[in-house]
């Protein structure tokens, strides 16, 4: 069964500038202006998330390298070709 989302009103203050772009993107957008803010919300959530990983991966430089090696040792203790 799919839960429905709660829409929540929401209400800002952006510069003439700003809010006129929003207008005019919103009119070429599925789901209108909402529809246009949501998807820039998720895109930047997206983002964020990306950043998080590539910070993560820099600290653990060797990570990737040593889960390749354990992949290829237990293929090879399996007798399967890597």
């Amino acid at each position: 069964m799919r839960r429905r989302m709660q829409n929540e009103r929401i209400t800002v203050s952006l510069d003439a500038g700003v809010a006129a772009r929003v207008r005019q993107c919103g009119a070429r957008s599925r789901g209108g202006v909402s529809g246009y803010l949501e998807r820039l919300v998720r895109q930047d959530q997206v983002r964020e998330g990306v950043d998080a990983m590539a910070r993560w991966y820099a600290q653990h430089p060797g990570y990737v390298e040593a889960g390749e090696a354990e992949r290829i040792a237990a293929a090879d203790e399996l007798g399967d070709t890597a």
